[in-house]
């Protein structure tokens, strides 16, 4: 019995052997997102996170990903603050503090409801790897929007100063003929 007790420490110990290094592999860097956002069909809205790596080694940024429910026709993802505040090669311990990630224009024609999607990071070892590095989710709630429509006089008083330009260039053109 004896020998079945150190066959089964020793067994305990190879496990914790080979898994530690395993554990100690796991990705360190870390997103956060805002998850919810309000807005109106023909209006956009500006999603904050922060992006972090608590560990090592350091990880190239290479790209961004959406995916969404509804598709993609009347929304459009603009990227371009998270390039801004994330640099192509986060070193360890880099944390980029809580940002502006991107933008989503919602279009007018947009169908009110919720929506869900996720934003991922996508980089890795080099320059070129394209590999998932942190994923987070989140709920945009569009609502009906609102179209500007001029009321009569707005269109009356626009009508009147083009009338008065035109009358005041056709006695401008008399005038110098004469």
């Amino acid at each position: 019995m004896n020998k079945t007790k150190q066959l089964a420490l020793s067994l305990a110990l190879l496990a914790v052997v080979l898994l530690l290094p395993a554990a100690a592999q796991a990705d360190p860097l870390v997103l956060t997102l805002d998850p919810t956002h309000t807005v109106a069909a023909g209006a956009s809205v500006t999603f904050q996170g922060s992006f972090s790596n608590t560990g090592t080694p350091g990880r190239f940024v290479n790209s961004v990903g959406f995916t969404f429910s509804g598709g993609f026709s009347d929304f459009t993802f603009d990227p371009n603050a998270f390039f801004a505040a994330v640099p192509s090669f986060v070193d360890p311990g880099f944390s980029s503090g809580v940002v502006d990630f991107f933008d989503v224009f919602v279009d007018i024609a947009a169908a009110p409801g919720t929506y869900t999607g996720s934003f991922s990071v996508l980089g890795g070892d080099t320059a070129s790897s394209n590999s998932v590095l942190a994923t987070k989710d989140f709920t945009l709630i569009v609502q009906a929007g609102t179209q500007v429509v001029p009321e009569p006089s707005t269109l009356l008083l626009l009508g009147t100063g083009l009338g008065g330009a035109v009358l005041a260039r056709r006695r401008k053109r008399k005038e110098n003929a004469s």
